[in-house]
């Protein structure tokens, strides 16, 4: 094993030992994972926090919370140690990845370049030029966004997008890259705040759904035609309502439902249009995934970035899955060892 500097045999880490509200997680002494052959050991400068954390945290996502749980997938930091395996990172490397394991909220997280036990984690070198509040913003969500407008959707040049949350993670990365098309992108967002947010990173316009009934907004932007594509993580009643501001032919993606899960009726609207669910499960085996990764490399190297809009220090936890839950957030939220 290589590494930089001597290691503690402890460290503070995030635990949940039963699923349920944000009090449950605990910061806890852990021991600092020990570096397989396949291992980098990456000390923690931000970890992100994703809304599938607090799914997981409160038993409702998916997959079942196997406790006790060590949440966070997405970790920026320093590389500190390398198992005699490991080829492409060095010690010394600013990395981020995505930690399918997870454990990524804590001081010191281990991301395996591949083999048993643990599967390969999703790992990339941080270029010189972006900082780590910047990396997290776009390793995940950029890449997801990417797929569900490129793979996906399929967006042409030109085309018209409403996308729902927009001033969120996903939603501020499908608003970057639809507005890259030169789509007339009309963002959904909460509040002048969030607004002026979505307005500053390439929407057309942006409707503040708290003081607008967003499906009278759009048609009313659009001489009542709609538009051809919804781009939705928010789910629940707009599930519905969505067909509504589509044009004939047009597109629901869904990627999401952080406003709840809501029975579909497709035959409320007299009107043919598709919706898509969205899995990135089906699409990281793809040469899509690559040419996502490919972009995202490539934006660092040309385009101005957005950075996390909250951070909290690891010991308030608690607040940032409260913060999270309530949605009072800009683009991106990070929790950083104190």
């Amino acid at each position: 094993m290589s590494h930089t500097e001597t290691l503690p045999l402890t460290m503070r880490a995030v635990r949940l030992d039963e699923t349920g509200p944000p009090e449950n997680l605990q910061l806890v002494e852990q021991p600092v994972p020990a570096v397989g052959p396949h291992d980098v050991l990456i000390r923690t400068e931000l970890a992100g926090v994703l809304y599938a954390d607090a799914e997981a945290r409160k038993g409702s996502y998916f997959k079942p919370t196997r406790l006790p749980w060590l949440p966070g997938r997405e970790v920026a930091g320093t590389v500190v140690a390398c198992g005699d395996a490991v080829t492409g990172f060095l010690p010394g490397d600013r990395a981020m990845a995505i930690v399918h394991a997870g454990g990524c909220y804590a001081e010191y997280v281990a991301a395996s370049t591949g083999g048993a036990p643990q599967p390969a984690a999703d790992i990339i070198k941080l270029p010189e030029n972006v900082a780590f509040d910047q990396g997290l913003v776009y390793l995940a969500n950029f890449r997801l966004a990417h797929l569900v407008v490129h793979a996906q959707a399929k967006v042409p040049q030109g085309a018209s997008v409403v996308i729902h949350g927009a001033a969120g993670g996903m939603g501020a990365m499908v608003t970057q890259i639809a507005a890259s098309l030169g789509c007339d992108v009309t963002a959904l967002c909460r509040g002048r705040r969030e607004a002026d947010f979505c307005l500053a990173n390439g929407a057309t316009r942006a409707i503040d759904t708290l003081a607008h009934d967003y499906v009278d907004a759009v048609l009313g932007a659009t001489g009542g035609r709609g538009v051809d594509f919804s781009f939705n993580g928010v789910g629940g009643e707009t599930t519905n309502r969505d067909p509504l501001i589509v044009k004939p032919f047009g597109e629901v993606i869904l990627y999401g439902y952080v406003a709840g899960k809501t029975p579909l009726e497709p035959f409320d609207v007299n009107k043919t249009w598709t919706l898509k669910l969205f899995s990135a499960a089906n699409y990281l085996a793809t040469p899509h995934f690559e040419q996502a990764t490919r972009a995202m490399l490539d934006w660092f190297r040309t385009k101005p970035l957005l950075s996390a809009g909250e951070i909290f220090p690891m010991s308030r936890v608690v607040d940032a899955h409260h913060a999270l839950e309530a949605g009072d957030l800009l683009c991106k939220l990070c929790l950083r060892p104190d």
